[in-house]
Order: structure tokens, then C-alpha cells, then sequence
């Protein structure tokens, strides 16, 4: 859709610094109870490194999490493990919208996600589809806040997500080494799912395949929802060489019950007024790696990925003809690293090459549309830590990108054609020091930037491309950690030039005045008990205009509060209770960039939860989402007049799941 705006505002930043505070000195209350746990390490900048350390603001949510929390997808992982607000996935699948740092409506575009490494993000104003990759086949998934664009280059502005997948473990002794396992579960509204995997290794050969069927009716009307997965992977692994390859296909279809009026969502939210609409898709994508430890100091990789998508869909209710749509993209990252240690200096540096390209074809009602894009990109990255406990960390990066647009023009918009080329810079630097062990305090300054993709350069002011998006990141932070505690607080700031949101005030994709966003953010980890494991992450920030005419206004369709609390309770040798609350404040409606409305996106408080029997071979687990069964919506837009009969999205009301898992 053409509907893409930006983001909100929240007071009160030293509030939140106050709140955050308490997390750390509620989390260092429990000191006593901790366990010595392995360190985190993480792979955000191309090269492990300690994440208690790393001058960034990451966050890992690891296999254990995700297996306890019961979550069905990477998705949801992200939101209700990893803290991250979100917004409904307006396609009715569920790639819900998630928004690191207030970008609203364009959230998706301002985030890369990644699969090892390998781009995931498309060139469309389509959401990364995460709820594909197999929850058994992944090890950790990273959450980096704040641009990334050195490493992961445009449209990394809000920051990254990239999903690790396991390796699996070789032969011993020469005896093949194979596990497997099978699910079922049923669900609330028809729903129900089926699932396989597999691991099989001899020798120096690892193989795993999964397979993944999904069905649910839907909570509205015309909300039934299909998925149906299937993963291979393979890898050889000798003394200094590892090659993988893997593919995966998944087809989509859903049903599309759109948006209601105000009444109408507080009356009958579960109804429709496109009972025929639909949407569907299917993506294959192929990855290969090969790396090579030449030396003790010296590793080579080659990273390579293919994406196949087509997809299909029909807005019967506004009489429009099926519109179909093809694209292919591939990337080729070769990269060298280096680390070594001299006299207590330990240096690590990452340097590659990144080469993209993809090509789009779309038949509309008035004709062909075409499309492609060419990425060629040289990053550098080097982490230095000194004897005095500093840690020095700087990057840069330098891309051209090439964009070609053909656009026939339908009951929208005229006709469009361009062929832009941009070239391109970014770069960050970092320092982090250990003021006492356990304790060390961080800075940052990045920069990034972002391009206007195939659809949002299908409708703007000129009908000609938009100019990239620019960001300029300061960020400071606590940590803390001792045993199985642990916390972080950071504080940030992003200004923005030529930001790309829909305008509500042209009716078109535009640059707008430039914009700011500034806040607060606080997580942690308590580990109260030997049983009985506590984490939260809360964020606090503003997002205005800092020129033109709207000047100091909030941007829409951002929450300037949310807070994730989660619990975790081993309550004996087989049973585990999981339980997480996730509050949204209230924000401004989506075409409300003057703030002229009064009423506001509603706030939300969501309870999910998750008990589990288990052995050594079997589990049996009972959840359930917005367990209150809470009626409202987070997403909606204003009509010109801020009546109430604006356009919103409700979400589902409490839903069920009983699973079934057999280990083998």
C-alpha cells in the first residue's frame, strides 16, 4: 500500500531514566542467586565478539528462550522475547510490523533483517517474512538498535535483526549422529499445526531438514491463514574449511478481512467489509557459505544467497483485477578477517565486499510493470581492546546503488520512469570501558541511510525517485552484569534528513522536513530464584519534526512508551510455566502529521503465557495469546475530518494452543 508514515513522540526522558535505573538496581538485588552462565557472543558486526562489551545496543534472544516461551515463530520471538513494539500485519500473516526505534509505518523498510548474514529485506514496501525459518534450526536470533548500515548497508537505519541457525553437532567416535522431531497442535478458530525435523551426521557431513504446516481460521471473517514450509541444509566441515548450503521454499495464503470503521471495531470487530479479498505468496531461497581459516590469524568467507518470490493478490471490495508480481534478488558478500593478540592488545578486523541485485516484474491493471536494482558496496570494520580495559570499535562504508523504475501508471497515479544513481556513505564509531568488573559504560556515533523502494517511487510529488534517507546516531549506555543478571541502559538520539514516509498532506511518498528521535532504553535480566528467571525491556523516546511546517509536531502511528515484562518459572524437573505482559502506549493516527486530531490509537496491554510437561522424549505444552482477551487495535488512520469512523485494524482477541512434541 502507499501508506507510509513515520513516527511519534513521548515526554518525559528523565522519567525513564529514573525507571531504568531501578531495573539495574532491582536486577543487582539479586545477585545472590546467580549462576555462572558462558558469555554471549555476537556476530553483528561480521565478527564474534563479547556482547557485555561490544559499544552497541544489542540484545540476543537465544534457542532456550524461544523453546520455554512457546512462540510460534521468529517473529513473535522478536516481540515478545526480544521487547521490540509492533504493529499488525496488515497482509493478515504474521509478520507483524516490528518498530525498533519509532519509524512508524515505514518501520520495515528502516530495519535489515538477515539469515546468517544473508540479506532477508525486500526491495518492496513488503515485511521480511520471518514466521518461515524453522524455530528448531535457529540458535539465536541478534537484535542490533541504531543505524548499522556499515555492516549491513541501506536501510538499516532503525538497526538490524539477524536470525543465526545452528550447526549442527558431527560423528563421534566414527557413529552417525542423528535427533529428530516431530509437532502437533491445535488451536483456537480451526486452527492447527504440523511439523517435522531432522539431523543426521557422518563423518564431516551434517545434514537437518524440517518441514512445517500451518492453518488457522482466522479471528475475523475472511482471516483464514495457510502456510506450508520445507528447509534442507547441508554442511561439510573439515580441519580449517566449512561449506553450507541450504534452501527453503514456503507458499502463503491469506485471506484479507482489511480495515473497519471506529464503530464498527468497538461494535463487531470480528467482522469484515472485503469478505473477498485476498493476498498470496511463495518464496524459495538459496544460501551457500564457504569459510576457510587460512592462518591463525587470517579466515576467508564467501556469503551467497538467491530469493525467488511471486506473489498474487485481488482487492475485490475496490474492483480491482488481480495483480501478480515477480522478483528475484541474489547477493554475493566475500570477506576477509583478522585476529590477533599482541601484548595484551587484542585487535579483530572484517573487511568485504557486498554485491546485490534484483529485478521485479508486476502486471497490473494498465500494463507491465518493471524494475531492478544493483548494490556494490566496500566495508570496513576494526575492534581493538587495550590492556586498560577500553575497547575501540570504527567502521565505514561506501556504496553505489543503482535504481531503474517503469511504471505504465494506473487509477492512482501517471506514469513513472527514472534510472538513479546514488553513491553512498556510512560509518560508526564506538568505545566502551570497564569502570569496575561487571560494570562498563559505552559510547556511539553512526551514521546510515536509506533508499526509497520499487513502491514507494511508484507514487510521489514529481513522479520521479525520492532522494535517500539520512541518519546521523549518538548513543550512550550502561552495563552491567554479573552471573546469570543482567542490564543495560542506553540513551539515544537520531536526527534524519529526507525521511520517507507517506504524506498525508500531498497524498504521495515524499521527503519530508527533517525529523528527530530521541529516548530512552532499559533491559535486563534477574535471575531470582534457582527456579524462577525475570526479564523486561522498556522504551521511553520523542519523534517530531525539527523544521517546516509541522515543526515541532509528533509523528503518527508510534508508541512513545512500551515495556515488555516476561517470567519464567521452573517449577520441578518437568514443568515449566512461561508468562509475559507487553504494553503500547497510545499514539497519533497514521495521516495525523499536523497533530490536529484529539483522539488518539488506543494503548494496549497483552498477556501471554505457556505451561509445559516434558521428559526426555515427550512434551506436552497448553498456551494461549491475549489471554484478558483484550478488544481494541493498534494501527489506524484519520480521515481528514479526525472523525471517529477512521480505518483501523483490530487484533485477535484470546486464543489457545495445545502442542504436542515427541524427541527422538
Amino acid at each position: 500500500m502507499f501508506f507510509l508514515n513515520s513516527v511519534r513522540v513521548a515526554p518525559g526522558v528523565r522519567s525513564a531514566v529514573a525507571v531504568a535505573c531501578g531495573v539495574v538496581s532491582a536486577l543487582s538485588w539479586g545477585v545472590a542467586w546467580a549462576d555462572e552462565v558462558d558469555p554471549v557472543v555476537v556476530s553483528a558486526s561480521r565478527m564474534p565478539q563479547l556482547l557485555r562489551t561490544a559499544p552497541i545496543g544489542a540484545t540476543v534472544i537465544t534457542a532456550e528462550q524461544i523453546e520455554r516461551s512457546g512462540v510460534s515463530d521468529a517473529n513473535e520471538a522478536i516481540r515478545k522475547l526480544g521487547g521490540a513494539p509492533a504493529r499488525a500485519d496488515l497482509t493478515n500473516g504474521r509478520e507483524n510490523k516490528i518498530d525498533l526505534r519509532g519509524f512508524g509505518d515505514a518501520a520495515s523498510q528502516n530495519v535489515v533483517v538477515l539469515v546468517d548474514g544473508i540479506r532477508l529485506s525486500e526491495n518492496e514496501n513488503v515485511t521480511a517474512r520471518l514466521s518461515a525459518i524453522p524455530l528448531e534450526r535457529i540458535d539465536r536470533i541478534e537484535i542490533v538498535r541504531g543505524s548499522s548500515s556499515v555492516m549491513w548497508g541501506e536501510g538499516a537505519s532503525a538497526g538490524a535483526i539477524n536470525v543465526i541457525l545452528k550447526q549442527p553437532e558431527g560423528a563421534r567416535d566414527g557413529a552417525a549422529v542423528t535427533s529428530g522431531r516431530v509437532q502437533a497442535a491445535v488451536a483456537s478458530f480451526g486452527g492447527h499445526e504440523l511439523g517435522a525435523s531432522g539431523e543426521y551426521g557422518m563423518g564431516p557431513w551434517l545434514l537437518d531438514a524440517s518441514v512445517k504446516r500451518v492453518r488457522d481460521g482466522g479471528w475475523r471473517e475472511n482471516a483464514e491463514y495457510r502456510q506450508d514450509v520445507g528447509s534442507f541444509g547441508a554442511q561439510l566441515r573439515l580441519k580449517d574449511v566449512r561449506a553450507a548450503f541450504r534452501v527453503q521454499h514456503e507458499d502463503q495464503a491469506s485471506r484479507l478481512p482489511g480495515a473497519l470503521s471506529f464503530e464498527d471495531a468497538r461494535q463487531r470487530p470480528r467482522s469484515t467489509d472485503t469478505p473477498r479479498d485476498y493476498a498470496n505468496a511463495g518464496e524459495t531461497r538459496y544460501t551457500a557459505q564457504l569459510a576457510w581459516q587460512a592462518t591463525s590469524a587470517w579466515a576467508l568467507q564467501l556469503d551467497a544467497g538467491k530469493r525467488e518470490r511471486t506473489s498474487a493478490a485481488r482487492y475485490v471490495s475496490g474492483g480491482s483485477a488481480e495483480v501478480r508480481s515477480n522478483s528475484q534478488q541474489s547477493q554475493l558478500t566475500p570477506t576477509v578477517r583478522y585476529a590477533q593478540a599482541f601484548s595484551g592488545v587484542d585487535v579483530k578486523a572484517v573487511s568485504g565486499v557486498d554485491l546485490q541485485d534484483w529485478r521485479f516484474d508486476k502486471t497490473g491493471s494498465r500494463g507491465l510493470e518493471t524494475g531492478s536494482q544493483r548494490n556494490r558496496a566496500f566495508f570496513v570494520h576494526g575492534d581493538v581492546a587495550l590492556p586498560t580495559a577500553t575497547r575501540i570499535s570504527a567502521g565505514w562504508r561506501s556504496e553505489t546503488v543503482n535504481k531503474v523504475g517503469n511504471f505504465p501508471g494506473d487509477d492512482f497515479s501517471a506514469a513513472a520512469k527514472y534510472n538513479r544513481d546514488d553513491h553512498l556513505y556510512a560509518s560508526e564509531l564506538g568505545l566502551s570501558q570497564t569502570v569496575v568488573p561487571g560494570w562498563e559504560v559505552y559510547g556511539r556515533a553512526a551514521t546510515s541511510y536509506r533508499l526509497a523502494n520499487i513502491d514507494e517511487n511508484r507514487l510521489t510529488p514529481n513522479q520521479g525517485p525520492l532522494r535517500p534517507q539520512r541518519n546521523s546516531d549518538r548513543e550512550i549506555g550502561v552495563k552491567w552484569a554479573q552471573g546469570a543478571q543482567s542490564a543495560t541502559v542506553r540513551y539515544f538520539t537520531q536526527k534524519t534528513r529526507d525521511e520517507i514516509v507517506y504524506d498525508a498532506s500531498v497524498f504521495a511518498n515524499a521527503n519530508i522536513d527533517p525529523t528527530q528521535r530521541k529516548g530512552v532504553e532499559a533491559e535486563g535480566r534477574w535471575q531470582a530464584t534457582q527456579r524462577l528467571s525475570v526479564s523486561a525491556v522498556v522504551q521511553q523516546l520523542t519523534a517530531r519534526f525539527r523544521e517546516g511546517v509541522n515543526a515541532g509536531k509528533e509523528m503518527v502511528l508510534v508508541a512513545p512508551r512500551s515495556a515488555t515484562l516476561r517470567a519464567s518459572w521452573r517449577i520441578d524437573d518437568h514443568q515449566t510455566l512461561d508468562a509475559g505482559v507487553q504494553f503500547l502506549a497510545a499514539s497519533r493516527y497514521g495521516g495525523d502529521e499536523s497533530n490536529r486530531c484529539s483522539a488518539r490509537v488506543p494503548s494496549s496491554t497483552l498477556l501471554d503465557a505457556r505451561y509445559a510437561w516434558s521428559d526426555r522424549d515427550w512434551t506436552v505444552a497448553v498456551s494461549g495469546t491475549n489471554l484478558a482477551d483484550r478488544r481494541g487495535f493498534n494501527y489506524g488512520y484519520a480521515d481528514s475530518t479526525c472523525s471517529p469512523r477512521s480505518s483501523v485494524y483490530p487484533y485477535a482477541g484470546r486464543s489457545l494452543k495445545l502442542a504436542v512434541t515427541r524427541r527422538f
